[in-house]
C-alpha cells in the first residue's frame, strides 16, 4: 500500500510509526514503513527488522487526519482507557459517516470531552466537507473545563482548523442544561462517560436533548473492561428515562457479544419504541482489541 505523504525530515523515536498509517494498511500501527523524502512516498513494509521512524504531515490520501496534539500535562485529566475510547469512537465516525444520515451543516456536541482530543479530531476534519458543521465540546466547570481550553487553545497555536469547534460547560446535573436550548443538534458523542456515580445525570441529560429532536443521533464508546456496576447502573437509569440502547459496533466479533463483550464497545441510545432510528451493524471496529494505538 502507498500513500502521498509530505515529510520533514523529523526524527520521531517516541513513538516510530505514526498511528493513522493503520488506516493505510488495515493493520496494527507498528507496521515497519520505508521513507522516500525525495520522491515523497511512504510504503509499508511489513516484516522489516529495522524501520525509519519520522513525523509526517498527511497529504490529500482521503482519510480523516489525526493531528490533534494533547499536551503531556493534560493527560492527567484523561485514563488511559478513555483515550482508547475516544479513538475507536473516532474510527467508527470515519468509516460510518456517509451511512449516518448526517446533514453537511451538521450539528455536532460532546458530552465529557476530557482532553478533547475526540471532538477537535471530529471537527478539524469536517472542515474539509462542503457546509457548515459546527462541534461543541462540554464538559464540567473547573479544572476539567479549564484544561479543555487551554487543549484547544493550543491545537489552534498550532494551526489546525478548528474555527467551527465551539467550547462550553456542561453540568449533568442541571435538569434542562441551558447548552441544549441554543441550536437543534443532530450528533450527540461521548467516550467512556458512563459511571456509576454519575449514571442517572447522564441519562437525563441525554433525554433532554433527544425530548428536542426524537431522531437525532446519540453515540458513546465504552469501554467494557470497566466496572460491571457503571453499566448495569447507566442502563437502569435509561430505563427510567424511557430509553434504550443498542450496541452498533465493537472491538469484539459480533458472533461474541452476546456471551462476552471485550474492549470497546459503541453504543446507540434511542428512545423506547423508536427503531427506525437504529443504525445497522458496522464491523469497522471488529478485530482492533489488541491493535497498538497512539
Amino acid at each position: 500500500a502507498m500513500v502521498t505523504a509530505v515529510c520533514p525530515e523529523e526524527l520521531d523515536p517516541r513513538y516510530g510509526v505514526p498511528h493513522y498509517l493503520r488506516y493505510i494498511s488495515g493493520q496494527c500501527a507498528r507496521e515497519w514503513v520505508w521513507l522516500d523524502v525525495s520522491s515523497k512516498m511512504l510504503t509499508l513494509r511489513p516484516g522489516l527488522e529495522r524501520c525509519a521512524r519520522c513525523a509526517f504531515e498527511m497529504e490529500s490520501t482521503g482519510l480523516w487526519r489525526r493531528d490533534v496534539t494533547i499536551p503531556t500535562i493534560a493527560w492527567t485529566t484523561s485514563e488511559l482507557e478513555s483515550v482508547r475510547s475516544s479513538r475507536r469512537l473516532c474510527d467508527y465516525l470515519e468509516a460510518e459517516w456517509p451511512r449516518l444520515g448526517l446533514p453537511r451543516d451538521v450539528k455536532i456536541l460532546e458530552l465529557g470531552a476530557g482532553d478533547g482530543w475526540l471532538g477537535m479530531t471530529v471537527a478539524r476534519n469536517l472542515v474539509a466537507i462542503s457546509g457548515r458543521s459546527t462541534t461543541r465540546v462540554t464538559d464540567q466547570e473547573g479544572h476539567r473545563i479549564r484544561s479543555l481550553s487551554q487543549n484547544v487553545a493550543y491545537n489552534v497555536a498550532q494551526g489546525l482548523p478548528l474555527e467551527n469547534l465551539g467550547l462550553g460547560v456542561l453540568d449533568w446535573e442541571q435538569a434542562c442544561p441551558d447548552v441544549t436550548q441554543e441550536e437543534t443538534l443532530h450528533l450527540l458523542i461521548g467516550a467512556d462517560v458512563v459511571e456509576e456515580s454519575s449514571a442517572r445525570h447522564l441519562a437525563r441529560t441525554i433525554r433532554d436533548f433527544l425530548s428536542q429532536k426524537q431522531e437525532m443521533l446519540v453515540l458513546l464508546a465504552h469501554q467494557m473492561t470497566g466496572s460491571l456496576d457503571a453499566k448495569e447502573a447507566f442502563v437502569q437509569a435509561l430505563q427510567s428515562q424511557q430509553l434504550e440502547f443498542e450496541m452498533v459496533a465493537a472491538e469484539s466479533p459480533q458472533a461474541s457479544l452476546e456471551k462476552e463483550a471485550k474492549g470497546v464497545v459503541i453504543w446507540q441510545i434511542t428512545c423506547q419504541k423508536q427503531d427506525q432510528w437504529l443504525l445497522p451493524w458496522s464491523d469497522s471496529l471488529t478485530g482492533l482489541e489488541d491493535t497498538f494505538y497512539v
